[in-house]
């Protein structure tokens, strides 16, 4: 931990560690200040705009961010190009200022309280629900996505670029529903597996709004969704992923950027 560690903290901290542990999320209000929030944001719009170009540290060479586009409007020639994004991938390892963010301390803080001293990093995500436009995320936990890596819990911090309202589609989770993998479903279009209804008890389902600058950090087993974005409010969420280094592989992943030890020990293997 950065800080100097007082009772106060301690205990907040333990009541954080417990919350997390019993339910699989934790909220953690306003963990940047304005000033990172703006600036954090316009670096988001650039890229939005294709202003930003990939920065790379070493010899590959990449004319723009991976991008997934809404398929029912990608190739609307009305509709302004950050208004068809879906996500971007990658940007932490494809631009300087995103790895500056995905280390920053506030966040490194949270994770090793929830993951312990050991910290591997393995990418970002930038989910967009344009005013609109954005469409929805059904029922899934990300470790279905992330079956070589055991067991399966890495940690999400879902950070709000914008105001994360239910009219614009906040992200929706099934609280306590982290301790297992459940077997999911293939799905056609962007979303390649996930869950239905029926597959789980979805009575304890809750919304879960943030005000800008404000993250969640959650569980990769824990069951959410979000719903299409209706209103004329944009939501974006940067969301970094991290896990214990302490996490083994049990069946080969390449992962393009290797995995990165943010603090701690590198043990992952």
């Amino acid at each position: 931990m950065t800080d100097t560690i007082t009772t106060e903290t301690m205990r907040a901290r333990e009541q954080q560690k417990e919350f997390f542990d019993r339910n699989g999320y934790l909220v953690v209000e306003d963990i940047l200040s304005l000033a990172q929030l703006q600036e954090l944001r316009g670096m988001i719009d650039k890229v939005l705009d294709g202003e930003l170009k990939p920065q790379t540290s070493n010899d590959e060479t990449l004319e723009d961010f991976a991008i997934q586009y809404e398929p029912a409007i990608k190739d609307d020639p009305g509709i302004a190009r950050r208004d068809k994004v879906r996500v971007i991938f990658h940007l932490c390892h494809t631009h300087p200022f995103f790895w500056n963010h995905a280390t920053r301390p506030e966040l490194l803080d949270v994770v090793e309280n929830l993951l312990g001293p050991d910290i591997t990093l393995y990418t970002d995500q930038m989910f967009v629900k344009a005013p609109r436009h954005g469409s929805a995320v059904p029922y899934h936990q990300d470790s279905a996505y992330w079956t070589a890596l055991q067991p399966p819990s890495l940690l999400s911090c879902w950070l709000a670029i914008d105001d994360a309202t239910v009219e614009n589609g906040c992200l929706h989770v099934l609280p306590g529903t982290h301790k297992q993998l459940l077997p999911h479903r293939a799905f056609d279009g962007p979303q390649s597996w996930g869950l239905l209804d029926e597959d789980m008890d979805t009575s304890g389902e809750i919304p879960i709004p943030l005000q800008a600058g404000s993250a969640l950090f959650h569980h990769s087993c824990l069951i959410h969704r979000s719903f299409p974005n209706r209103s004329e409010h944009g939501r974006r969420g940067l969301v970094t992923i991290y896990l214990p280094s302490s996490l083994r592989f049990v069946e080969p992943w390449n992962f393009q950027y290797g995995w990165q030890p943010v603090r701690g020990q590198a043990v992952l293997t």
